[in-house]
């Protein structure tokens, strides 16, 4: 007796067969317009592509990543971002478009972010903003690995392609696609092979080709010279304005009128002067993540040099443990006078849980203000230009990657003070430990006494200096002769305007 076939099964093989015809029958060229097209089929290993917004390269990169998938059954095309979240949220949409509009049966995990394909691929989604993110791409043998917005990517992004993508991707000899736009930052990994200089200098000899194209050339966006204009009205720019070439010409213009930090080449150092003095004081500046990584900054200050050396600033993606072992780590290098932490937010959990299991970690919180992060940060820029803060490069390169693309956003606060722009386009967790550690720094106190200027409060020398500073601004009396400091502290009428 010949055995019954299930309805719904029988519906279900018809709908595979006749979408598995279609995809084979589709002409991927066709579906991009002409930049996404010779920059996708461009046979070199190594491309890279500097676009402004709206261009159509995270679309173009959709479509890359559908066509080597369906090229090669069960394999794991591969696509990287700052972090998973915000990878999720620019290659998803362009992916479900595309599945909407060919009806291509595409499966959408939200749990991994991953999308499977009717063939048994599947596009892997990886954030990239940590070494410990990085290194869940090992292992795997991708048909195509793409890295988006390159231009967040600080100096690990050498160690990525280097060290993860390109052995991964030896396989099937596959392409590496970088793509980005322009930040206001220069002597990045993105810049660098943008301008033909290799990500690094040991990686000066790996050749990338490159490509450009803007939103002009996107046959989505209608009316652009309407969006040029939309866009310098809500900014306040021109057609000449740093940001608008960025951001909409896809070119590379310096703005440190912009940055947050100042950053010269005088304020990095290649090693401490550590035996130059014996009054070095160490001091932790920790900010913490649950979602985003862990930052810790350690300083070394010297009140004999006035000087204050940033020895090492790093990030990771830490569990609360993991961050407390780190932490007790760095206590057995360093003797720190003090630690300080952002207790708030996602750092909250992190302190409460240390009080069991890592209660010889003497945290201390943070302190915040309506305008805390405007002031630290001209202090610190203060202090660089008077040479008082010198930079180890060597164990401060994830802080040197921040400090050259933080920006302040156009919006202030209440107050009126500056905020720094926020975002997955503008790392900032190295940055804030910096900020916290060197806070401590600049209200320092041992025995009651302040050290502000390498001087001490209520030393002879600090005396001195005040008394001093009081005759300089002694008033002079009608007849141009100085008055008594001693006249101006007595009490004197208010006789209004």
């Amino acid at each position: 007796m010949k055995e019954k076939i299930d309805p719904e099964l029988s519906r279900l093989l018809q709908e595979a067969t006749t979408r598995t015809g279609r995809v084979e029958q589709l002409d991927w060229s066709e579906l991009m317009y002409d930049p996404q097209r010779k920059f996708i089929e461009d046979p070199s290993r190594l491309k890279v592509a500097c676009c402004s917004r709206r261009a159509g390269k995270s679309h173009g990169i959709a479509l890359a990543l559908l066509k080597a998938g369906f090229e090669h059954p069960h394999s794991f095309p591969v696509y990287v971002n700052m972090n998973r979240a915000s990878a999720k949220v620019i290659i998803w949409p362009a992916l479900h478009a595309i599945d909407k509009e060919l009806g291509l049966g595409l499966n959408f995990n939200e749990a991994t972010s991953d999308v499977k394909l009717p063939n048994g691929s599947v596009i892997k989604v990886y954030g990239g903003g940590t070494r410990r993110e990085m290194d869940k791409i090992r292992g795997g043998k991708p048909p195509l690995a793409c890295l988006d917005e390159a231009q967040n990517m600080g100096s690990d992004m050498e160690y990525l392609i280097s060290q993860i993508l390109l052995p991964a991707t030896a396989d099937y000899k596959a392409p590496i696609l970088v793509t980005g736009t322009p930040s206001a930052a220069f002597d990045t990994p993105f810049y660098n092979i943008i301008h033909g200089k290799g990500m690094t200098e040991r990686s000066k000899d790996l050749a990338w080709n490159v490509h450009h194209w803007t939103m002009m050339e996107n046959p989505y966006i209608r009316d652009v010279e309407e969006e040029y204009e939309l866009a310098c009205a809500a900014n306040g720019w021109t057609r000449s304005s740093p940001g608008f070439r960025r951001e909409y010409l896809g070119e590379w213009i310096r703005d440190d009128i912009g940055m947050c930090f100042e950053l010269k080449s005088a304020f990095i150092v290649n090693r401490w002067p550590r035996n130059q003095t014996e009054d070095w004081r160490y001091i932790l500046g920790i900010d913490l993540g649950t979602v985003d990584p862990c930052a810790f900054t350690v300083l070394a200050y010297s009140r004999s040099l006035a000087t204050t050396y940033v020895l090492m600033s790093y990030k990771n993606q830490f569990t609360t443990l993991q961050a407390g072992t780190e932490i007790e780590r760095l206590m057995e290098e360093f003797s720190f006078d003090n630690i300080i932490v952002d207790s708030g937010g996602q750092g909250a959990a992190f302190v409460k849980q240390w009080k069991d299991t890592h209660p010889t970690i003497p945290a201390m919180p943070v302190k915040k203000g309506f305008d805390s992060v405007d002031m630290s940060i001209n202090i610190i820029n203060a202090d660089s230009r008077a040479g008082k803060i010198k930079i180890v490069k060597s164990g401060c390169q994830q802080l040197i990657d921040e400090m050259q693309v933080l920006i302040w956003d156009q919006k202030r606060s209440i107050s009126g003070a500056r905020k720094v722009k926020g975002g997955d386009n503008y790392p900032d967790h190295c940055a804030d430990s910096y900020r916290y550690a060197y806070q401590k720094v600049r209200t320092h106190s041992t025995k009651g006494m302040l050290w502000m200027d390498g001087v001490e409060r209520g030393s002879r020398e600090w005396i001195n200096r005040k008394m001093a500073a009081i005759k300089v601004e002694e008033l002079k009396d009608e007849g141009g002769k100085p008055e008594p400091y001693w006249r101006r502290l007595v009490a004197r009428p208010n006789l209004g305007p």
